[in-house]
């Protein structure tokens, strides 16, 4: 089975001289739990190439170790580009978080074509943190805002403000998914906690990860062995 992760090319806090990026630890940890279970994974930004890391934690140790491979290293060095992906099969997309998911994946209309594409030939799609903001503006075939009406996760407006980029958010992505009809669920700043609705998984914080992509492999899983039992009949 084929997994795309999706990170952001963002690079800045907007227009300011802040830095920003993907959070790394939200994108080592579900790269190296997909791989372990045998999926086939692609990494993938809205321009392709490097994308910039936020929140390092070289501390993790499966961060540490990702950083020491520069096979390893060089995943996020040549991401694939959105626009080369639209006619292409993925079983499950997950994307990962930090501010910068916050500029460049919302009203991406490439990423919805490759998500809604996933959707449609029964896929999973998963997002943490500030990750769900991949979903602002996505609609279904009915014209309808695809997290309307689903149980949706992510960085919550508390946990925003206790961080110090705020002020600079171009709109707070808890009241956003809200506004689109997202049945919003959370548990109290930086507690994991995880929704799952329609093949739709979604995570609060970087407290979340393992929860995201344990739900992701358990829908996958549930896939192939529904495809098993009908092969056999």
């Amino acid at each position: 089975m084929h997994i795309l992760i999706i990170l952001t090319n963002q690079k800045t806090i907007g227009n300011t001289n802040k830095e920003t990026g993907f959070h790394f630890s939200e994108f080592s940890h579900p790269y190296e739990f997909f791989i372990r279970h045998g999926y086939e994974v692609m990494v993938a930004s809205p321009h392709g190439g490097e994308c910039s890391i936020t929140s390092p934690h070289p501390e993790d140790k499966i961060n540490s170790l990702f950083y020491a491979s520069p096979d390893k290293m060089k995943i996020v060095k040549e991401t694939a580009k959105f626009s080369d992906l639209l006619n292409t099969h993925f079983d499950a997309i997950y994307v990962a978080g930090g501010h910068g998911a916050m500029f460049d994946l919302p009203n991406n209309e490439a990423l919805a074509t490759i998500m809604q594409n996933t959707l449609d030939g029964g896929g999973v799609l998963g997002a943490v943190c500030h990750g769900p903001a991949a979903f602002v503006g996505v609609k279904d075939k009915d014209g309808s805002y695809l997290v309307a009406k689903k149980k949706i996760n992510r960085f919550t407006n508390t946990e925003e403000k206790a961080t110090p980029h705020y002020n600079d958010m171009p709109f707070l992505l808890e009241s956003k998914l809200v506004e689109q009809g997202a049945q919003f669920e959370s548990s109290g700043p930086r507690e994991p906690h995880l929704a799952v609705d329609t093949r739709i998984v979604t995570g609060q914080n970087p407290e979340s990860i393992e929860l995201v992509t344990g739900a992701i492999h358990a829908l996958l899983q549930s896939k192939t062995n529904e495809i098993n039992r009908k092969s056999v009949k």
